[in-house]
Protein backbone atom coordinates (compact mmCIF):
# COMPACT_ATOMS: atom_id res chain seq x y z
CA UNK A 1 0.00 0.00 0.00
CA UNK A 2 1.17 3.29 -0.82
CA UNK A 3 1.17 6.55 1.24
CA UNK A 4 -1.59 7.83 -1.15
CA UNK A 5 -4.00 4.48 -0.07
CA UNK A 6 -2.62 4.95 3.75
CA UNK A 7 -4.38 8.78 3.22
CA UNK A 8 -7.47 7.35 1.28
CA UNK A 9 -8.58 5.58 3.94
CA UNK A 10 -7.89 7.66 7.09
CA UNK A 11 -9.74 10.36 4.87
CA UNK A 12 -12.79 7.31 4.79
CA UNK A 13 -11.94 6.80 8.79
CA UNK A 14 -11.98 10.38 9.59
CA UNK A 15 -15.68 10.79 7.71
CA UNK A 16 -16.81 8.26 9.61
CA UNK A 17 -15.75 9.20 12.60
CA UNK A 18 -17.21 12.86 11.83
CA UNK A 19 -20.60 10.69 11.50
CA UNK A 20 -20.49 9.00 14.19
CA UNK A 21 -19.86 12.19 16.51
CA UNK A 22 -22.40 14.09 14.73
CA UNK A 23 -24.91 11.38 15.88
CA UNK A 24 -23.82 11.60 18.90
CA UNK A 25 -23.97 14.89 19.73
CA UNK A 26 -27.82 14.59 18.37
CA UNK A 27 -28.34 12.17 20.75
CA UNK A 28 -26.94 14.51 23.28
CA UNK A 29 -28.52 17.86 22.23
CA UNK A 30 -32.18 15.60 22.26
CA UNK A 31 -31.41 14.31 25.94
CA UNK A 32 -30.19 17.60 27.18
CA UNK A 33 -33.37 19.48 25.39
CA UNK A 34 -35.86 17.26 27.10
CA UNK A 35 -34.06 17.58 30.57
CA UNK A 36 -34.31 21.54 30.33
CA UNK A 37 -38.31 21.18 29.42
CA UNK A 38 -38.55 19.15 32.42
CA UNK A 39 -36.68 21.06 34.83
CA UNK A 40 -38.63 23.91 32.93
CA UNK A 41 -41.94 22.25 34.27
CA UNK A 42 -40.60 21.32 37.59
CA UNK A 43 -40.03 24.97 37.59
CA UNK A 44 -43.14 26.31 36.53
CA UNK A 45 -44.92 23.99 39.22
CA UNK A 46 -42.99 25.24 42.10
CA UNK A 47 -43.37 28.58 40.65
CA UNK A 48 -47.33 28.38 41.22
CA UNK A 49 -46.82 26.58 44.34
CA UNK A 50 -45.17 29.62 45.81
CA UNK A 51 -47.62 31.95 44.10
CA UNK A 52 -50.51 29.92 45.33
CA UNK A 53 -48.97 29.91 48.88
CA UNK A 54 -48.49 33.81 48.82
CA UNK A 55 -51.79 34.69 47.74
CA UNK A 56 -53.38 32.12 50.43
CA UNK A 57 -51.31 33.46 52.97
CA UNK A 58 -52.36 36.90 51.97
CA UNK A 59 -55.35 36.63 52.13
CA UNK A 60 -55.83 33.95 55.24
CA UNK A 61 -53.83 36.64 57.27
CA UNK A 62 -56.06 39.14 56.01
CA UNK A 63 -59.23 37.24 57.20
CA UNK A 64 -57.41 36.75 60.29
CA UNK A 65 -55.86 40.39 60.75
CA UNK A 66 -57.82 42.49 63.66
CA UNK A 67 -57.23 45.29 61.74
CA UNK A 68 -57.92 44.05 57.59
CA UNK A 69 -60.37 41.21 58.45
CA UNK A 70 -63.21 43.56 59.71
CA UNK A 71 -62.45 46.33 56.72
CA UNK A 72 -63.56 43.45 54.28
CA UNK A 73 -66.42 42.50 56.39
CA UNK A 74 -67.35 45.68 56.14
CA UNK A 75 -66.80 46.27 52.86
CA UNK A 76 -68.34 43.35 51.45
CA UNK A 77 -71.61 44.05 53.30
CA UNK A 78 -71.77 47.56 51.56
CA UNK A 79 -71.42 46.03 47.82
CA UNK A 80 -67.28 45.99 47.59
CA UNK A 81 -65.52 44.90 45.12
CA UNK A 82 -68.28 45.74 43.02
CA UNK A 83 -69.20 49.09 44.48
CA UNK A 84 -66.47 50.95 45.09
CA UNK A 85 -68.00 53.80 46.97
CA UNK A 86 -68.39 51.21 49.57
CA UNK A 87 -64.91 52.86 50.16
CA UNK A 88 -66.75 56.00 51.49
CA UNK A 89 -67.77 54.15 54.56
CA UNK A 90 -64.28 53.94 55.92
CA UNK A 91 -62.47 56.25 58.08
CA UNK A 92 -59.15 57.61 58.22
CA UNK A 93 -57.10 54.09 59.58
CA UNK A 94 -59.40 52.18 57.91
CA UNK A 95 -58.74 53.30 54.39
CA UNK A 96 -54.76 53.87 54.99
CA UNK A 97 -55.00 49.60 56.58
CA UNK A 98 -56.89 48.76 53.27
CA UNK A 99 -54.37 50.53 51.29
CA UNK A 100 -51.80 49.22 52.33
CA UNK A 101 -53.17 46.19 51.70
CA UNK A 102 -53.71 46.58 48.00
CA UNK A 103 -50.42 47.38 47.75
CA UNK A 104 -49.43 44.05 48.64
CA UNK A 105 -52.65 43.21 46.31
CA UNK A 106 -51.26 45.09 43.59
CA UNK A 107 -47.97 44.23 43.81
CA UNK A 108 -48.98 40.33 43.87
CA UNK A 109 -50.97 41.01 40.48
CA UNK A 110 -47.75 43.22 39.20
CA UNK A 111 -45.74 40.34 39.59
CA UNK A 112 -48.21 37.68 37.99
CA UNK A 113 -48.36 40.08 34.79
CA UNK A 114 -44.40 40.27 34.65
CA UNK A 115 -44.23 36.42 35.14
CA UNK A 116 -46.77 36.00 32.13
CA UNK A 117 -44.09 38.28 30.00
CA UNK A 118 -41.56 36.13 30.71
CA UNK A 119 -43.18 32.89 30.23
CA UNK A 120 -43.27 31.59 33.50
CA UNK A 121 -47.24 31.80 33.76
CA UNK A 122 -49.22 29.89 31.30
CA UNK A 123 -51.88 31.80 28.96
CA UNK A 124 -55.06 29.26 30.69
CA UNK A 125 -53.92 31.10 34.15
CA UNK A 126 -53.89 34.45 32.62
CA UNK A 127 -56.86 33.70 30.81
CA UNK A 128 -59.15 32.32 33.89
CA UNK A 129 -57.95 34.06 36.68
CA UNK A 130 -55.88 36.88 36.53
CA UNK A 131 -57.74 38.93 33.98
CA UNK A 132 -60.86 38.06 35.96
CA UNK A 133 -58.79 39.32 39.05
CA UNK A 134 -57.34 42.16 38.22
CA UNK A 135 -60.41 43.47 36.09
CA UNK A 136 -62.19 42.85 39.62
CA UNK A 137 -59.32 44.95 41.47
CA UNK A 138 -58.59 47.63 39.14
CA UNK A 139 -61.72 49.83 40.53
CA UNK A 140 -60.40 49.85 44.01
CA UNK A 141 -56.83 50.35 43.14
CA UNK A 142 -57.81 53.70 40.94
CA UNK A 143 -60.17 54.54 43.99
CA UNK A 144 -57.30 54.24 46.28
CA UNK A 145 -55.23 56.15 44.03
CA UNK A 146 -52.80 53.17 43.26
CA UNK A 147 -51.36 54.48 40.07
CA UNK A 148 -47.63 53.76 40.25
CA UNK A 149 -46.09 51.17 39.29
CA UNK A 150 -44.54 49.33 36.26
CA UNK A 151 -46.12 50.63 32.72
CA UNK A 152 -46.74 47.42 31.16
CA UNK A 153 -48.62 46.61 33.77
CA UNK A 154 -51.14 49.80 34.11
CA UNK A 155 -51.34 49.27 29.96
CA UNK A 156 -52.63 45.74 30.15
CA UNK A 157 -55.06 47.01 33.24
CA UNK A 158 -56.16 49.47 30.79
CA UNK A 159 -56.47 47.25 27.71
CA UNK A 160 -58.34 44.74 30.09
CA UNK A 161 -60.66 47.35 31.31
CA UNK A 162 -61.77 48.53 27.90
CA UNK A 163 -62.20 44.62 26.32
Amino acid sequence: MTWQDWGSIGEIVGAVAVVITLIYLAKQIKQNTHAMEEARRLALAQTYQMRSDALQDMLVQAADSEYIGPIIIKLTGLGYPEDVKALDALDDAELRRFKMWHIAQQTHWDNMHYQFQQGYLDREYYEDAFKERVVRLAPTWQALGLTGGRRSFFAEIDRLMRE
